[in-house]
């Protein structure tokens, strides 16, 4: 080892005679199956956005506490005048040419759980606005934002329903606000919830091993052909950074939350009164269900449309409207998606022997 260098001589390099290296100046073969996905994301991106919340800093406290504050910190709104100080970073997605942004509810709330004063949304070409919090749900960790543009490149949805473990996808965002970034991998799993899942009320998660980092949150999922497949959420992590395990709410799970929230603020859900658990595989081999899942009713709520419908504790549910499911979260997560006044046909076994029960859908109230 070297313990006494002091200086590092740079030599003239030493020109070598009849020596050339040949390149290749011509754009890769792009129409090649699977080459390149740049002129899909090239569609996509100008849709994503970067989003900042900050709190509004008055004068007097300024001028109270000028040499504790980081002034390489501030943002100054010059429409307004004020001055911000930045509290959260995010991404999201435009989905409307009007300017409705979807991200995730906790990329805009304060630690009380209010909504933050000020939320700054930065497009692709480095426009900003000021969004209005149209809603947020607690429930599904999706909010629904509104910026006043109009004619805006905008994400259109895919049918999440339709996507199979293995299918190619791409996480768009902000992370650690190094600046707008693709990341790519596939559908690792689907239907992930409870142990799996990160504590919302209402969890069915896309499973992904695309890069997720702090600052992709709310960003988009995209699919092989540029649609919106689903909402970067929430990662597992020893470190705090992407080890491969990325969580995405689905798009069809937003267009169905998001919609409330657009139009009136709020998710109205379906509610019948059941409680319900899974039963086993042997169990459900026994009742000739094969794999097929199933869930044994564990609570009827007196007064509610399953008791009025004549469902009992013990009931073992096995489809809804002839539409089979994977586990009481699957169908807890269906009926919460029906608006009340809906009829549904629940086909359920009682001591052996298969029936049909019309229930008419309520409300549920937010605290359910």
């Amino acid at each position: 080892m070297l313990r006494h260098l002091t200086a590092l001589v740079l030599l003239p390099a030493m020109a070598l005679a009849g020596v050339s290296f040949e390149s290749d100046a011509r754009p890769i073969n792009r129409t090649a199956p699977g080459a390149s996905y740049a002129d899909m994301l090239a569609r996509i991106m100008p849709s994503v956005v970067s989003i900042r919340t900050a709190e509004v800093i008055p004068q007097s406290v300024l001028d109270r506490y000028s040499g504790r504050i980081d002034k390489d910190k501030i943002l100054k709104d010059e429409k307004t005048g004020e001055t911000l100080m930045p509290t959260g970073l995010g991404s999201g997605t435009i989905v409307h040419p009007d300017g409705y942004v979807i991200t995730n509810r906790h990329v805009v709330i304060k630690r009380d759980r209010s909504v933050s004063e000020t939320v700054i949304v930065q497009l692709q070409d480095r426009r900003e606005f000021r969004a209005k919090v149209l809603g947020v749900d607690a429930g599904s960790d999706i909010a629904v934002l509104k910026i006043e543009g109009r004619n805006l490149p905008f994400a259109k949805f895919a049918d999440s329903e339709k996507a199979r473990v293995g299918d190619v996808v791409f996480a768009i965002g902000n992370p650690l606000d190094a600046g707008m970034t693709v990341t790519s991998g596939i559908v690792s799993a689907l239907g992930r919830s409870g142990k799996q899942g990160m504590g919302m009320a209402f969890e069915d998660f896309i499973q992904t091993d695309a890069a997720i980092n702090p600052g992709n949150s709310g960003g988009p999922l995209i699919d092989f052909e540029g649609r919106l497949l689903g909402m970067n959420t929430a990662i597992k992590s020893g470190t705090g950074g992407s080890i491969g395990l990325g969580y995405s709410i689905p798009a069809n799970l937003i267009v169905s939350v998001a919609m409330d929230l657009a139009n009136g603020g709020k998710v109205v859900r379906g509610l019948i009164g059941v409680q319900g658990e899974d039963i086993s595989l042997d169990e459900a081999t026994k009742l000739n269900l094969g794999k097929k899942g199933a869930v044994r009713v564990s609570l009827i709520s007196d007064g509610l449309p399953a008791a009025k419908a004549g469902l009992r504790v013990g009931d073992i549910i096995v489809a809804l409207d002839g539409k089979p499911f994977e586990n009481w979260n699957e169908l807890r997560l269906a009926i919460s998606r029906r608006k009340p006044g809906e009829v549904l046909m629940v086909n359920f076994i009682r001591e052996g022997r298969g029936s049909l029960a019309r229930v008419t859908v309520a409300e549920r109230a937010l605290d359910r």
